[in-house]
């Protein structure tokens, strides 16, 4: 994910000549590249937005047959008067790339004094730009779209911005993939609900238009024929092109029509899937052969029924793939707050757990005397040493078990709110995070 200075080597070295033939003199240079952004100018901006039906309108509105992405990152934003943004910003009106002479040209510019390393730190990572913190009567467009903006990080070497460094490079993020089968469908459903180019964009309605298709475009894989109590016919058929949902459906039909039998189960999948992965399976059939519940809905003189998929990924291909999966989180803060939790045995009759997580966080502890009956108790943080009576009448030798914390979604929403979704603002050998994971959650054993 590049901003449009980085798409090619011309754009980027003449980044500062086109910030100077396009800024007002009155605006910031942030206000001045927020701008030229939505005025098509390249910029090293990346416009975001905090309402996910926005980006799905930008995801939809291309005319090619390929599939697009909304991503979706979770992190701090800076203020625009921050020294973050403001240096990030300040590079694009620099012609000269040299490490030294923009922080020396910023601080004058500024009066503000900042190092060589801070500089580097900041300019070699993004910079979300907090929502609704750039206030520009002359750009309507980003208040429409509840936009705000990222800045990518630079590629330095030797003391020199030699580059930009994809945003998706730098940290976590979420891809949602729209197949193309489904754009046009949404495109329509987002109409409905007023997301249209009149106001988000202030532009004509636009007729989004695909090339047209090959004559055969539909490649047949196999195909089946049976009769019993009605006649049955299925086939697999393979696109080359990718098709939109109305296409499918109506190819579909046409099918079924010639088939002339009771029922037709079609499967399309896309070019070189396994069995199994496809993106439609529809099944048409006659009303008066519907003795086993089918919930078609009329079409013509058939009844159709659609089961859709992403054509990505199989459930089959899931499950028995499943130890490959790779899981994503939010990565940890500079900032986050290192947990501790210990736990100790007094006088033989009690537990205790010395821990500084906050008030109100619940845990779970399990235990088990001697080996014997697992006990489990559940407990709420009230202050930092925890007192748990043991249940037992007689003198034990070991007692073993672990205290849990369990993910963060199911904690209350003041603890969720200071330790993160993801538990990404606290950080030690107490909290378990691994890519081979998919939750994050506390865990610590004892034996005593």
């Amino acid at each position: 994910m590049l901003p449009s200075i980085a798409r090619s080597k011309e754009l980027f070295i003449n980044e500062q000549k086109y910030y100077e033939e396009n800024k007002k003199q009155q605006k910031s240079i942030v206000q001045n590249l927020a701008k030229m952004q939505h005025d098509g100018i390249p910029t090293r901006l990346l416009d975001f937005t905090t309402d996910p039906l926005v980006a799905l309108f930008f995801a939809t509105q291309e005319n090619e047959r390929t599939d697009s992405s909304v991503y979706v990152f979770i992190r701090n934003g800076y203020s625009p008067t921050s020294r973050e943004v403001k240096l990030s910003s300040f590079v694009a009106t620099q012609k000269n790339r040299c490490l030294e002479d923009i922080v020396k040209n910023f601080n004058k510019s500024n009066d503000i004094t900042i190092g060589i390393e801070s500089a580097k730190e900041i300019l070699s990572r993004g910079i979300f730009i907090r929502p609704d913190t750039i206030n520009d009567d002359d750009n309507c467009r980003m208040h429409e779209q509840k936009g705000t903006f990222a800045i990518s990080g630079n590629q330095i070497e030797n003391g020199y911005i030699t580059s930009i460094i994809p945003l998706e490079n730098d940290s976590s993020y979420e891809e949602i993939v729209v197949p193309f089968e489904y754009q046009e469908e949404i495109r329509n459903e987002l109409e409905k609900k007023g997301y249209t180019r009149e106001r988000l964009l202030g532009e004509e309605k636009k007729l989004i238009k695909y090339n047209e298709l090959p004559k055969d475009n539909i490649r047949e894989k196999k195909r089946k024929y049976k009769r019993g109590l009605y006649s049955n016919y299925s086939i697999t058929l393979e696109m080359l092109n990718l098709m939109t949902v109305k296409e499918i459906k109506d190819r579909g039909y046409q099918i079924a029509k010639a088939s002339k039998v009771d029922s037709v189960w079609i499967w399309f999948q896309r070019l070189n899937s396994e069995d199994g992965n496809n993106i439609i399976t529809q099944h048409w059939y006659k009303e008066s052969i519907n003795e086993y519940g089918w919930k078609g809905k009329e079409y013509y003189e058939f009844m159709l029924e659609e089961i859709r998929g992403n054509s990505y990924i199989s459930y089959a291909y899931f499950q028995s793939n499943f130890g490959r999966i790779k899981y994503k989180h939010l990565p940890i803060e500079d900032n986050a707050k290192l947990i501790s939790l210990d736990v100790r045995l007094i006088d033989k009759n009690q537990l205790v757990i010395d821990t500084n997580l906050m008030k109100g966080t619940e845990l779970l502890i399990s235990y088990s005397v001697d080996g014997g009956l697992k006990r489990e108790i559940k407990i709420i943080v009230k202050e930092q040493l925890i007192k748990i009576d043991i249940d037992t009448s007689h003198k034990f030798n070991t007692i073993e078990g672990n205290v849990t914390m369990p993910v963060s979604s199911v904690q209350p929403a003041e603890v969720r709110n200071v330790y993160g979704i993801d538990y990404e603002k606290i950080k030690g050998d107490f909290i378990e995070r691994s890519d081979e994971d998919p939750l994050i959650f506390g865990y610590k054993e004892f034996k005593l």
